[in-house]
C-alpha cells in the first residue's frame, strides 16, 4: 500500500521533500522513513540534494531533469536561491520538465511571480 502510494506520487510530482511526502500522503514520519529506505535500496527512487533539502525522484527521471526540477521546487520556497541555484540549468530542459509535470509548472510560475514581485 505505502510502496505504491509513494512511487505513484513521486512519478506524478517529482522532487517532493520528506515532509511534503508525509503531509500529502498522510503517512507517519517513521513509516515514511522505512518505506523511503526500502524504495531507495530497491533502486525505485533516488534522493538528490542540491540546495537545502534532499528531494526524491523516480528512477526514470534523468539526472539533468532532476537537477532542473530540484532547483525549481527549492526556488519556489526560497527565492533568494535563484541566482546561484539556477546556474547551469538549460532552458530547454526546464521547458521539457515544465511541460511533462504540471506540479513543476505550477512551482515555476509561483517562483517567477515571487521573483518578479521583488523587482
Amino acid at each position: 500500500m505505502y510502496y505504491e502510494a509513494i512511487v505513484d506520487y513521486v512519478k506524478r510530482c517529482p522532487a517532493p521533500h520528506f515532509r511534503e511526502l508525509a503531509r500529502k500522503l498522510r503517512i507517519s514520519v517513521g513509516t515514511l522513513q522505512y518505506w523511503l529506505e526500502r524504495l531507495i535500496e530497491a533502486g525505485e527512487l533516488y534522493p538528490l540534494r542540491l540546495v537545502q533539502r534532499p528531494r526524491y525522484f523516480h528512477r526514470t527521471v534523468a539526472e539533468e531533469e532532476a537537477r532542473a526540477i530540484h532547483v525549481v521546487r527549492e526556488v519556489r520556497l526560497s527565492p533568494a536561491l535563484a541566482p546561484t541555484a539556477a546556474a547551469g540549468i538549460k532552458p530547454e530542459v526546464l521547458r521539457a520538465v515544465a511541460e511533462r509535470y504540471p506540479c513543476v509548472r505550477w512551482d515555476l510560475v509561483d517562483a517567477f511571480i515571487t521573483l518578479f514581485s521583488q523587482l
